[in-house]
C-alpha cells in the first residue's frame, strides 16, 4: 500500500476525455447533449430514464454563494454505500471528507462555480491506518439554478474496479462533531 498524501487543492484532469470509466464519459456526453438542446440546462432537465445506467452513482446539489456552501440534495445508493454514509440534504462543510479521501471538494466546487466547466478527476481513498486503499473517479458538471450558471450540479462517483467487500477498509464520510473534529 502507498501512504496517503493529502492534495492541497482540487486537481482535476486537464481534459474530460482523460476519464477512464464509461459511466463518467457517459454522464459527460449526456451533459453535452443537454447543453446542445438547451444552452442553460437545469436539474429539471435531467431525465432519470436517460441516466438509468448511472443513477446509483449520481449526486445532485446546489451551490450557494453568500457564504459559499455546497448542499447535497440527492446521493445515489452506490455513493452512499461506498461513502458509508448517505449525505443527502447535508452541506459539504458539515462533512469530514478529508478523513476519507485526498480531494479538496470545496476547491472543486469553487472551480466549477468560477469556470462553469466540468471538473473531472480521481480521488485516492485512505483506510483506517492512513494508507491509500483505493481510487475512484468523479465528475462534477454545472447546471443553471436561477440566474446562476453554476448554481446547481450533477456529479458522479465511479468505483468500478473496487471490491465491495473492501468497503469496511475505507474511512467513511462522517458528520463533523462540534469544534470541527470528525464525528461518527
Amino acid at each position: 500500500m502507498m501512504e496517503f498524501v493529502a492534495r492541497p487543492e482540487c486537481l482535476p484532469f486537464a481534459q474530460p476525455d482523460q476519464a477512464r470509466f464509461n459511466k463518467t464519459r457517459a454522464l459527460h456526453a449526456y451533459w453535452l447533449q443537454l447543453q446542445a438542446r438547451h444552452p442553460q440546462p437545469t436539474r429539471g432537465d435531467l431525465d432519470a430514464l436517460e441516466m438509468k445506467l448511472f443513477l446509483p452513482n449520481l449526486v445532485t446539489g446546489n451551490i450557494e454563494t453568500k457564504p459559499f456552501r455546497v448542499l447535497y440534495k440527492l446521493v445515489g445508493t452506490r455513493v452512499a454505500e461506498y461513502s458509508r454514509y448517505d449525505f443527502s440534504n447535508r452541506y459539504l462543510d458539515e462533512l469530514a471528507t478529508e478523513e476519507r479521501d485526498d480531494t479538496d471538494w470545496e476547491g472543486c466546487y469553487r472551480q466549477l462555480h468560477r469556470l462553469r466547466q466540468p471538473v473531472i478527476g480521481d480521488a485516492h481513498v485512505k483506510g483506517h491506518d492512513g494508507e491509500f486503499v483505493a481510487l475512484y473517479e468523479y465528475a462534477i458538471l454545472p447546471l443553471w439554478r436561477g440566474a446562476d450558471p453554476a448554481g446547481s450540479f450533477v456529479a458522479i462517483e465511479v468505483y468500478d474496479g473496487n471490491a465491495q467487500h473492501r468497503i469496511p477498509d475505507w474511512n467513511k464520510v462522517a458528520l463533523r462533531a462540534e469544534g470541527g473534529a470528525a464525528g461518527g
